[in-house]
């Protein structure tokens, strides 16, 4: 909102406008910004056109001026110049719309200055001619100070909770209570005349819960014109464009109470009866915009007999549009409750400054005043007469909030006391009334002073919060306490840094579509209200959302893509729950495996690469994990590389490349390796405090072996029978080759195997060691068939 000074010292007397600026930011209205529309006025004063003549061939008139020290010839080419007007002179040395103005000869006659447009002046967008000022107007004043301009502008930004803040008076109350400067209202002198206003006009309240109040005055014998000066320099101060006297009277209002109105033609009210509704089915309107609208039947409409007339508290309509031939006038200040006029004004995308302020709660109690205001504005600015009373329909008033505010609340809440005669003071500076012992009333335009807490922050920024003093707390801070799944999340996440991987953190909406590209939107959950279809659904799987981002990255450019995300998945739930919510641990990788390596640049990710930090998450968590194929178990990965994970016989999750269909779908490249563990159970079995071992007392004795078994043994079935036999003497196992072709048969392959014995009670000689490789092999013949390589 803009604030102008100007008018704001018509109802209190203000400080110096920097140290009234930081005392209103300090007090919670922020002040964005200060404008200063004198400056750009600089050396432009108000001078008299003594002579006028034409410039023979040309459009251009030779003036003498009067600056107010002496005359200056002056070339204009306005159409409108006349001797004896008074006008705006820009002397040499002025500097208009980024233009300097100096000394000239024009068509061979000397201008010393020149003479403004309402546009040259940044006024308005007027330039069709000159301004001419008032006759009394005297030359050589500065022009800011003669067209009222000599004001300085706030550009203040009002909290959604303090509506009372969005207008000129509303403010000035608040610098009362700030600074403790008398506060003048704005009088109302009304004269009445003529009949009744019954005569002339009734309203009907049948919506009352989203209506509870609603004024009417009637103004007849109005000439519709453009208003005065001083009002449209209001207005503009304030932001607001000025149309014809009765729109610039309602929007004054507006701007100086805070109480949005409307002006309808009462001739084109039927029978003068406004009705206060919900809009029917099917109904429509054509706003004053001239934009038709298809009405809900939740909207709240202003009608007559036969037709709305009205989007209540967010815009007027055509049909009863004020015009030029307008003569009488229903003048409507109503009170409509916030919500309602919030979900009109989104349903119909209009946001106009009266919707502004019924959504933040105007004052119920302002309807009446502003009414009162207004008319006596039209009375004396467009020439009507008002009538007699108005009507106030107001069926159930709206109480106003009583307030607790018990004693020792302020050291509580602040920390700090606050006297009793000073939060007396404050409160009674901010319209609160004193209702009992500890209780106050709150005034009407405060709808968000409701609890106890509420009135000592108002205490506590009247005074100031930055007079609150800074005292060290009476005890140390102490760190909380890791749980055991803290720890686990945070080894795990060190552990797949460490592999290379960049943690993602995604929104848990995701497109349907990549989902049934990932065989996982069975049962997935829809989002009612989506922002966008690839926000739809629930991710049943964090793959989902994690494959979005290859693609986003792959998009700019990147030549390697490493994430990983531990979040939630949706899946559905039971009788008792609409969802489960279970975490997963999923990962991707793509693209080259060393890009900064010159010696591995060119290696792209494979599988040992996705096994190799799932296994290093294993170590870092200290579970044993098993490996087994899984293309039944997995759809979206290729059946090749698809690999189970299991933790004690249960499933965790699998890893793999991703299936061609499935990366075709989403729109990435082959060779992306994905993975998703079950990370509940992965964490819950975290194993972080491990025991330690003394070092070994005794040599190891190494040996190789080389077996030959069919393709349709596993590496894991070899390894696990190598680690049963002679458990007391296998310390470790390593497999260092995998060979097939010849002169091996074909489907045969070769398995090498480094493995370490070692007692640990005594040297192990190497015929022991001997006899334990040979039960070995013979142990893997009858259990794999295998054979000693020759």
């Amino acid at each position: 909102m803009r604030l102008s000074l100007e008018w704001l010292s018509q109802y209190v007397a203000i400080p110096e406008a920097i140290a009234l600026a930081e005392r209103l930011t300090m007090a919670g209205l922020e002040v964005e910004g200060v404008e200063r529309p004198a400056e750009a006025l600089h050396e432009v004063v108000v001078a008299e056109v003594r002579a006028c003549e034409d410039v023979p061939e040309t459009h251009l008139h030779a003036c003498k001026v009067f600056d107010g020290q002496g005359v200056r010839d002056v070339v204009c080419g306005a159409p409108n110049v006349a001797a004896g007007q008074k006008v705006a002179l820009a002397l040499p040395g002025a500097v208009l719309g980024g233009k300097a103005i100096a000394d000239a000869t024009i068509k061979g006659r000397r201008s010393s200055g020149m003479i403004c447009s309402e546009r040259e002046l940044g006024m308005s967008d007027a330039h069709a001619g000159i301004l001419v000022l008032p006759p009394d107007a005297v030359p050589g004043t500065p022009i800011a100070r003669a067209l009222g301009l000599d004001d300085t502008i706030f550009e203040v930004k009002a909290t959604p909770n303090r509506p009372d803040w969005l207008s000129h008076f509303g403010i000035a109350r608040e610098v009362a209570a700030l600074t403790g400067a008398k506060l003048v209202s704005p009088a109302v002198n009304l004269v009445e005349s003529g009949a009744p206003v019954a005569g002339a006009a009734s309203v009907t309240l049948e919506a009352p819960d989203r209506c509870p109040r609603y004024v009417a005055r009637v103004i007849e014998g109005v000439k519709v014109g453009p208003s005065p000066r001083w009002l449209t320099r209001r207005l503009e101060a304030a932001g607001v464009r000025a149309i014809n006297n009765v729109v610039d009277v309602t929007n004054y209002v507006l701007m100086e109470l805070g109480q949005p109105l409307h002006a309808f033609d009462l001739d084109r009210v039927h029978e003068g009866r406004i009705v206060v509704r919900l809009a029917r089915e099917g109904e429509s309107l054509t706003t004053l915009d001239g934009k038709p609208r298809a009405l809900s039947t939740d909207d709240l409409v202003i009608a007559d007999p036969l037709k709305a007339l009205a989007l209540a508290g967010v815009m007027g309509g055509s049909t009863s549009e004020v015009t030029d031939g307008t003569t009488r006038l229903l003048l409507e200040s109503a009170h409509f409750t916030g919500n309602g006029i919030r979900r009109t004004a989104r349903r119909h995308a209009l946001h106009s400054e009266a919707a502004h302020r019924f959504e933040r709660g105007a004052d119920p109690e302002l309807a009446r005043f502003a009414a009162d205001r207004a008319a006596e504005l039209f009375a004396l600015l467009c020439g009507g007469s008002v009538r007699a009373g108005a009507v106030d329909e107001y069926p159930r008033p709206i109480a106003r909030k009583v307030v607790p505010l018990r004693a020792g609340a302020a050291k509580r809440l602040l920390g700090v006391d606050v006297a009793q005669v000073e939060a007396t003071r404050i409160l009674v500076a901010l319209g609160c009334e004193v209702v009992g012992s500890e209780k106050w009333r709150a005034p009407s335009w405060r709808p968000d002073l409701s609890e106890e807490a509420d009135l000592v922050e108002e205490l506590g920024r009247v005074r100031g919060f930055e007079l609150i003093p800074s005292v060290p707390t009476g005890m140390p801070a102490l760190p909380t306490p890791l749980t055991p799944d803290d720890e686990a999340v945070a080894a795990a996440r060190a552990s797949l840094s460490a592999s290379g991987l960049h943690e993602a953190l995604n929104y848990s909406f995701v497109s349907p579509a990549s989902l049934a590209a990932l065989s996982a939107d069975a049962g997935a959950i829809r989002v009612q209200n989506p922002l966008t279809i690839e926000q739809a659904a629930m991710r049943t799987t964090v793959l989902a959302s994690l494959l979005t981002n290859v693609r986003s990255n792959l998009a700019h450019g990147a030549a390697s893509v490493r994430l990983y995300e531990l979040g939630r998945v949706y899946l559905p739930g039971g009788d008792t729950s609409p969802a489960r919510e279970p975490r997963r641990l999923a990962f991707v990788r793509w693209g080259l495996r060393e890009p900064m390596a010159p010696e591995q640049g060119k290696a792209h990710a494979d599988f040992r690469d996705a096994k190799a930090l799932v296994e290093a998450l294993a170590d870092a968590l200290g579970v044993s994990l098993t490996y087994a194929p899984a293309s039944d178990a997995a759809p979206h990965l290729h059946p090749v590389s698809a690999t189970a994970v299991s933790l004690g016989g249960a499933r965790l999750g699998t890893f793999g490349e991703l299936h061609p269909l499935a990366a075709k779908a989403l729109d990435l490249p082959r060779g992306v390796w994905a993975g998703e563990l079950d990370a509940d159970a992965l964490l819950g079995a975290a194993k972080l405090h491990r025991n330690v071992t003394a070092l070994p007392r005794f040599p190891a004795v190494l040996r190789d072996l080389a077996i030959v078994v069919d393709e349709s043994v596993t590496v894991a079935e070899v390894d696990a029978a190598i680690r049963a036999a002679e458990t007391s003497l296998v310390e470790a196992v390593t497999l260092f080759d995998v060979y097939r072709g010849q002169p091996l048969p074909p489907g045969k392959k070769n398995l090498a195997y480094a493995i370490r014995y070692r007692a640990p009670d005594r040297t192990l000689t190497d015929a022991e060691a001997q006899v334990a490789h040979a039960r070995l092999l013979e142990r893997l013949t009858a259990q794999l068939g295998a054979a000693l390589r020759s």
